[in-house]
């Protein structure tokens, strides 16, 4: 009997058919049998966290908008993808929006559970460009007991992933070590 299997995939991109979310759905789907959900933030209507506290006080946070489900799914998957571009030398501020939401769950779960995560940084720059945004959001998941590794790529040295079939093979093999 095969239990059911969640990934929930985090698309921090302004383009939904970019290279880091071709990547991030490559490795996403070459999971067999898994539930992938897949939350791309800049079709979602939502707000930055507030800095209310009321999560630090046990209470609820007071948003009630297109990222509850969201965090909801972060809550619950047994697996996580993170893609973000790199803007001017960092992640995208989309995605800084939705990594401050998170907050609550910091808040909610002291000892979550142990998980595994891949972070993909795409980048239009030379690759050692993302690598300092790859290891801030690996830092960050890890504190929420995920096991992360990273994918980098950069189109300078690798072009478009839809054009570069070892690309989507990489992408696709450490999304299948998502559950080994």
């Amino acid at each position: 009997m095969s239990m059911s299997r969640m990934i929930c995939v985090i698309l921090s991109s302004p383009s939904r058919k970019g290279s880091t979310s071709t990547l991030a759905v490559a490795a996403a789907e070459a999971v067999e049998g898994a539930e992938v959900r897949i939350h791309f933030l800049n079709g979602l209507k939502f707000r930055d966290c507030q800095g209310c506290h009321l999560c630090k006080q046990g209470k609820p946070c007071p948003l009630k908008d297109d990222l509850v489900p969201v965090l909801d799914d972060l809550r619950n998957c047994d697996a996580l993808i993170v893609a973000a571009p790199v803007y001017f030398g960092r992640a995208t501020g989309l995605y800084y929006m939705y990594e401050d939401r998170t907050f609550k769950l910091y808040t909610e779960q002291k000892e979550p559970p142990a998980r595994n995560a891949l972070v993909i940084v795409s980048s239009g720059a030379p690759v050692e460009h993302g690598k300092p945004t790859a290891e801030r959001i690996k830092r960050i998941l890890e504190r929420r007991n995920f096991s992360t590794s990273v994918l980098l790529h950069s189109t300078r040295e690798h072009g478009l992933p839809k054009d570069n079939p070892e690309m989507l093979e990489k992408a696709r093999e450490m999304g299948r070590t998502l559950f080994p």
